[in-house]
């Protein structure tokens, strides 16, 4: 029968689906899914049989037909009359569909994620440093100042817990890089990032982890100074230094991230 999860109810689910599902039609949809990414069907192998399907998930015959025809759509599979249902290669696959990204962090596949989002971030965020203090508008600017308050106050807490004040720590951190993207007025690249937020939380998480930050803010001077310095030459209007500083600090998290990586092998 189906693999119920507790992150089978798309409502809370981080990442909604290019095709939003519920009920048991997202289930199923989730669960055929993640074992495809997770490589328990690998590349032109056969899926089972429609009934061979409906009799293990205990649904009907349109629920497979329809979650097959949405995995499709994914690039997952493909199906053929009389050649059934087999798995694409990856190069085929949306990988951009939050569901993809969704299921790959919850397979074996989330180190191969993480991994390569970081590449993304090294490839596309220190041009992103330099546009938005160059070209950023008064008002995203003003969004980059706040978001740097608030990323400081955290280190600043009392009332809270350690376990939520690393949290805050997490949600200011995606805020202070969404702010500089924001600043450059692209609708593609806040999409982007939209898409690849919950990915990155987890990617943070890992990388705090390596500093040796399980449940509180220990360990993380050396990445705090990092922003400082991204900030700091954004604050002075230094595009170009907002562009190093933006790039030594991917670096350094891909240092971090491996180190992290290492750790949980």
């Amino acid at each position: 029968m189906v693999r119920r999860s507790t992150t089978s109810n798309r409502e809370d689910m981080p990442l909604g689906g290019l095709m939003p599902v519920r009920g048991i039609l997202g289930e199923v949809v989730s669960d055929l899914g993640r074992r495809i990414v997770a490589g328990e069907w690998k590349t032109d192998e056969t899926l089972p049989t429609e009934t061979e399907l409906m009799n293990e998930l205990k649904v009907g015959r349109s629920v497979v037909r329809e979650s097959i025809r949405i995995l499709n759509a994914k690039g997952l599979v493909r199906s053929r009359q009389m050649a059934g249902t087999t798995v694409m290669p990856r190069s085929v696959w949306r990988l951009l569909d939050p569901d993809l990204i969704q299921w790959r962090m919850q397979a074996a596949d989330r180190k191969v994620l993480l991994k390569d989002l970081l590449q993304v971030r090294l490839t596309l965020e220190p041009g992103v440093a330099w546009a938005a203090t160059a070209n950023g508008s008064e008002a995203a600017k003003a969004r980059i100042h706040a978001a740097w308050q608030g990323k400081i106050a955290v280190l600043h807490e009392e009332s809270v817990t350690p376990e939520e004040q690393r949290q805050h720590f997490i949600t200011h951190d995606l805020e202070f890089h969404r702010a500089f993207l924001a600043a450059v007025g692209s609708e593609i690249l806040e999409q982007l990032f939209s898409v690849i937020e919950a990915a990155l939380s987890l990617m943070i998480d890992v990388q705090m982890q390596a500093r040796g930050s399980t449940t509180a803010l220990v360990g993380m001077e050396e990445t705090n100074q990092l922003h400082q310095d991204v900030y700091d030459a954004f604050a002075a209007g230094d595009a170009d230094g907002a562009e190093k500083a933006m790039r030594h600090l991917i670096q350094s998290a891909i240092i971090d991230a491996n180190r992290g990586f290492s750790l949980t092998e």
